[in-house]
């Protein structure tokens, strides 16, 4: 008789391939809702990124704009001796000749120290400054180390060291700072202290003090209160040396080339995401700021005067040009209408169209390019949590499945054997 068998059913079935079958199929809207994601995060990535280098244009196109731009100022000295500099309170057109009568010094004074004591310890030693204040110092030992140790722990503006010279070691106190204000007395030592160098203020004087002219002095080498907004610095004695302020036509130079570059950097960006294979080619809203920044630089001024006078240019790529030399010219031939050309028609155009496209344009794409992203991100997490479900129902269906499978398949080798057994015996008995 033959075995007895349950068709259709096989302990072999590869159940985990098969939930993974199931599942790719199951997953196929997330996957969509995936691929959504990655298009709208990519949009968003450009929209920000377009949206940066908007906020830089104006910002460039603004610092061109402002009055203080137009004013900057640079200080110019005729002499080698004298390094001048501006602050933002400089004037244009200001100016002073003076001579530098003498530069600041540092007190330097010495003592010998051939011997093993210069002051008395009981006694101590007194230093008077140059406000006439005495201040006493009290001394571990009279020795020249003792009182250096003394004066240096003091904190009194005055440094002391003991040093080696071709005729024997000297005690020496040098001031910290230079000026009059640095001068000091030093009494108590067993000799009293040589002064090589006498602490003096920088001096210069404008026209003869003798004859209605002044002197003007400063305890460093600095003098700042000379010409409004101007600082400078002395380095030797000299005469005649004149100090001009004049307005500082690189430094405004700077500021429109600052301004094309950032509106180059612009249009790089907008070139990247809206041409041929990018992200936002078809985007017309976007491509209308490429050719707003080219018609704006293209049109020139309301009165139909080109850019290139300030020597700003579009090239046949679509970039723009800065050509410094023709704007220099052009401010020294004149400065009011450079400025009038360069900060209200071209920087004033550009910010204007920078605000706008910023505010007007790419906010709204951002904010809802954001807002589509934390939707799509919620909907992928819920379908993660679907799936998942999908999952453990399957894994427990064909779990179920190969339990009663193993049943199914005991009971067939029972019956199985059960029969043979009949068979068997019954053909035993025939015999």
């Amino acid at each position: 008789m033959s075995a007895f068998s349950i068709s259709g059913l096989s302990s072999g079935i590869d159940t985990a391939s098969l939930i993974s079958q199931l599942m790719k199929v199951a997953a196929q809207p997330q996957t969509q809702l995936k691929n959504q994601l990655s298009l709208q995060q990519s949009e968003l990535t450009a929209y920000q990124a377009i949206n940066t280098k908007l906020t830089a244009l104006q910002a460039a196109a603004d610092a061109v704009k402002q009055a203080g731009t137009w004013a900057a100022a640079k200080a110019v000295s005729s002499s080698t001796a004298v390094i001048a500099s501006t602050t933002s309170d400089a004037v244009s057109g200001s100016a002073t000749t003076f001579d530098v009568i003498r530069l600041a010094t540092a007190q330097i004074s010495t003592v010998a120290a051939t011997g093993a004591v210069v002051a008395s310890p009981p006694n101590g030693i007194d230093i008077v400054d140059s406000t006439g204040t005495t201040h006493h110092l009290a001394l571990a030992d009279g020795s020249a180390t003792a009182v250096a140790s003394a004066v240096n722990n003091a904190g009194l503006g005055i440094r002391a060291s003991v040093i080696n010279t071709d005729s024997g070691p000297l005690l020496q106190f040098t001031s910290v700072a230079t000026g009059a204000a640095g001068a000091f007395t030093i009494n108590g030592l067993d000799t009293a202290p040589q002064t090589l160098v006498a602490a003096k203020d920088a001096q210069i004087a404008v026209g003869n003090p003798a004859a209605g002219g002044y002197t003007m002095s400063s305890s460093s080498n600095t003098f700042n209160n000379v010409i409004p907004g101007v600082t400078f610095s002395i380095g030797a004695v000299a005469t005649g040396v004149t100090v001009s302020v004049s307005s500082d036509a690189s430094a405004i130079s700077d500021k429109i080339k600052a301004l094309v570059d950032a509106a180059n950097a612009t249009l790089t960006e907008l070139n990247k995401s809206t041409g041929k294979g990018g992200v936002l080619e078809s985007d017309f809203g976007i491509n209308s700021i490429t050719s707003s920044v080219l018609s704006t630089v293209s049109r020139g001024t309301s009165a139909g005067a080109s850019f290139a006078s300030i020597g700003v240019q579009l090239t046949s790529k679509g970039e723009l040009t800065f050509d410094a030399t023709a704007f220099a010219s052009a401010y020294a031939a004149d400065p009011a209408k450079a400025q009038a050309t360069a900060a209200t028609s071209l920087a004033g155009a550009l910010s204007g169209l920078a605000m706008r496209s910023s505010t007007v344009t790419l906010s709204p794409l951002i904010n809802s390019g954001t807002a589509q992203v934390g939707q799509l991100n919620k909907q992928i997490a819920e379908w993660d949590t679907r799936l998942e479900g999908q999952r453990l129902a399957m894994q427990s269906k064909y779990t179920a499945m190969e339990v009663a499978l193993q049943k199914l398949q005991a009971t067939s080798s029972y019956l199985t054997s059960a029969l043979d057994a009949i068979s068997a015996s019954n053909s035993a008995s025939k015999k």
